[in-house]
């Protein structure tokens, strides 16, 4: 095509054009990858966490359901009900029960009985002042129940139960061992037992215990609840209820299992040597009254009771003595609180809730409410990793509180006991009872009774 001459007009025309078209493909350009990242932005912010999904064996494997009826049959009604829900309408093959003493055991036994039939296994037990669950701290007006139900195929349990009336304590625990392995048709030594017995004789019971199975077997629970102390606890083993009595079950399964205990006391320097002791009354420490040196290590709180006698159970809890185990040989020792109960005059002797020998080594241990209450965060941390168990991984849990630590936490703050432990668990179903001693086990040591402890019993 020949060269045309552009007139001036049409010349500029088109400089001008260009000027224009340039600037606009790079504003268009900038636009398009402004508009790139803005909807990728807009794409990640519309992402949703992903909730935590269960484990899919705790379907229909393990549930716990709860009641606050008026009554004991419509109570356990209640509560078998929400649990046979969550297990998908399936009868377990083992119940543990908690209740407080204002229902009646008797009831319980042969509603649970009405219910479930003949062959589930039903381990009862009274708890003091309320029940606890997933859902929280329960009191009703007149009583609370809770109860957790095993279906799962992986898991058997036999319970057992024995009189103190009837048996020495020692003859008790090795009848309430036996009846246990025999129910489950096991001769092995179970993975963990759990156990609830009247207070007052455990180290004998475990003892008992220990001479069928040996020491290596973790024997973990507490001592039947009565908020009163007037002897209303109760236990139930299978078809017996026993009002002074020891019930255990015995657990058997591949799963892992993870367990753990904290007292919640910061240990003081203030140390001394048991000089006479027998039983569960502490005489001496440092070759001196007990009552007096106690109270000179809790700077002069006991005044009262020293010069009066009497009960020092309520003030004691913030000021438990501590007793070594001499057995582990490490820097710092291992150790358990005992909780001072009683001031006896004229002598100025301890009532314990423990037994105390001559030669214990004891040391003042001091705590608060927060320390009680935030112990249970620690108890669930060290099952779940004892276990290597995950959050929200556990098929079920056992879990058992002191009523002494219970009544030291306001009555405001004590529904936090549930929340606290389900930020540690996840939605893992279990019961736990408020008890007047705990049992705990000391890996290579043993068994232990003791006071003031938070345990739980976790299964993978």
């Amino acid at each position: 095509m020949p060269w045309k001459k552009l007139d001036k007009v049409e010349f500029f025309a088109k400089k001008d054009m260009k000027k224009i078209i340039l600037p606009l493909i790079i504003i268009a350009l900038i636009g398009i990858i402004l508009l790139f990242f803005y909807f990728e932005k807009e794409k990640e912010d519309s992402i949703e966490p992903q909730p935590i999904k269960p484990v899919s064996i705790r379907t229909g494997e393990a549930a716990h359901g709860w009641s606050l009826k008026d009554t004991s049959q419509e109570a356990v009604e209640e509560a078998v009900a929400m649990m046979k829900k969550k297990l998908k309408n399936k009868n377990p093959h083992y119940v543990l029960v908690w209740h407080t003493i204002a229902y009646d055991s008797q009831k319980i036994k042969e509603t649970l009985r009405e219910i479930l039939g003949e062959n589930v296994q039903i381990h009862g037990s009274s708890s003091a002042v309320g029940v606890i669950s997933p859902d929280g701290y329960h009191i009703g007006k007149i009583g609370s129940l809770a109860i957790l139900g095993i279906a799962s195929e992986k898991i058997k349990i036999g319970v057992g139960g024995a009189s103190l009336e009837e048996l020495e304590p020692k003859e008790a625990g090795k009848k309430a061992i036996q009846e246990a392995l025999i129910n489950i048709g096991q001769k092995e030594k179970p993975q963990i037992i759990y156990i609830t017995a009247a207070p007052g004789q455990e180290e004998e019971i475990l003892s008992g215990i220990e001479e069928i199975i040996g020491p290596e077997a973790p024997v973990v629970g507490g001592s039947a609840g009565d908020e009163t102390l007037k002897a209303r606890w109760s236990n139930i083993a299978n078809n017996r209820v026993y009002s002074n009595g020891v019930v255990l079950s015995a657990v058997f399964s591949d799963l892992k299992m993870g367990y753990g205990h904290e007292f919640g006391y910061l240990k003081s320097a203030k140390k001394g040597l048991v000089t006479r002791a027998e039983g569960r009354i502490l005489y001496e420490i440092n070759n001196r009254p007990a009552a007096e040196v106690y109270n000179e290590w809790t700077d002069g709180r006991f005044n009262k009771a020293l010069n009066e006698g009497g009960m020092i159970l309520a003030e004691a809890t913030f000021y438990p003595l501590g007793k070594f185990l001499p057995e582990k040989e490490k820097e710092e020792k291992e150790y358990f609180p005992s909780h001072p109960g009683i001031i006896n005059l004229p002598e100025k002797s301890i009532t314990m809730f423990t037994n105390i020998k001559t030669g214990d080594e004891l040391a003042l241990l001091e705590g608060n409410w927060e320390w009680l209450i935030n112990r249970v965060q620690k108890t669930g941390r060290k099952a779940l990793v004892s276990g290597n168990i995950s959050f929200n991984e556990g098929l079920f849990a056992f879990f058992t509180f002191c009523t002494g630590n219970l009544l030291g936490i306001p009555e405001s703050e004590r529904n936090k006991i549930a929340a606290l432990l389900k930020d540690e668990l996840g939605e893992i179903p279990y019961v736990g009872g408020f008890t007047l001693g705990e049992q705990i086990y000391f890996p290579r040591i043993g068994n232990r009774h003791a006071n003031l402890v938070t345990s739980l019993i976790v299964f993978k």
